[in-house]
């Protein structure tokens, strides 16, 4: 097993300072991270799942004992994922389908934080169309969002775009009608790959930029490493002094962790390949094969 560590503080530095808001960085890494020893270093972990701890409905090998091994240490672990394909609920059953027992509380998806965000923006009652599956389509219905399905129809204040494995060109044509006709265009995140068993997918970044060229729109974009999900996150670690994030993407997971001083750790398993991660800069605080190699 190889292991890749930050080499220089300047390198650090430059990666801690990219898209952090003003706050004290009393989580700064200021060495090298022991990956057995992750434990002793941290309180908190947000920890991605696709890619990280499985990759579609294959286990990623070690990960449900690295868990159980972290937990048992103190560490608090999260999910949190930009995937808003499934409902929370979903996503437990999955985990403890995997021998990892999970809460409700323990799962942060895009879908749910893309509903609170609707709702602060007082679209309860108001209508809008939605790519995407029960995961984001059940979190808004459970705010009130009323959701457009009629196919000729382009009436809607607001679309909201995830991760649909069925999007085709007469959605893109029927969503970017609607966007240009007044809706403010919302996405659950920007992942441009999704990591599948037998490789890379389009993700639901890939269908939101068809999207956006063809209505001429920008969307609000809700997942990692954008405030509203890293903000939820830091939520549900409230009284955590030592937070790291584990993903598999430097430009979502671990982005979204240096913008709350939070150290990272990069892993193999999904999207980057070793000599991705070794041309990264800034560098990640760690970089490991995967999920099983902390403690």
């Amino acid at each position: 097993m190889r292991l890749r560590r930050a080499h220089t503080t300047h390198t650090k530095e430059k990666f801690a300072e990219r898209g952090r808001p003003s706050r004290e960085r009393a989580n700064r890494v200021t060495g090298a991270l022991d990956p057995g020893a992750i434990s002793r270093d941290f309180d908190a972990l947000m920890c991605d799942l696709d890619g990280v701890v499985y990759r579609g409905d294959s286990l990623i090998e070690g990960a449900p004992e690295a868990i159980r091994r972290l937990r048992e240490r103190g560490v608090k672990v999260i999910f949190c994922t930009n995937n808003s394909r499934s409902t929370v609920n979903e996503y437990v059953a999955k985990l403890a389908g995997f021998g990892i027992d999970a809460l409700d509380d323990d799962v942060l998806t895009s879908g749910v934080v893309t509903s609170e965000v609707l709702a602060a923006q007082g679209y309860p009652g108001k209508t809008a169309i939605v790519i995407g599956d029960r995961g984001v389509r059940d979190a808004l219905t459970s705010i009130g969002v009323v959701l457009n399905d009629d196919a000729a129809s382009i009436a809607a204040e607001a679309v909201v775009v995830g991760w649909d494995v069925n999007f085709d060109y007469s959605t893109m044509r029927r969503v970017s009608s609607a966007v240009r006709n007044g809706a403010k265009l919302f996405a659950t995140n920007r992942d441009s790959t999704f990591p599948a068993p037998e490789g890379l997918w389009p993700g639901a970044g890939a269908i939101l930029a068809s999207i956006e060229v063809a209505s001429g729109h920008t969307a609000e974009i809700v997942g990692k490493p954008h405030p509203p999900m890293m903000e939820a996150v830091a939520r549900r670690m409230s009284g955590a002094r030592r937070i790291a994030a584990v993903g598999d993407r430097a430009d979502s997971d671990l982005a979204g962790a240096v913008s709350m001083g939070w150290a990272t750790i990069l892993v193999l398993s999904g999207v980057t390949t070793r000599s991705e991660a070794g041309d990264l800069r800034p560098a990640p605080d760690l970089v490991v094969d995967s999920l099983a190699d902390l403690g």
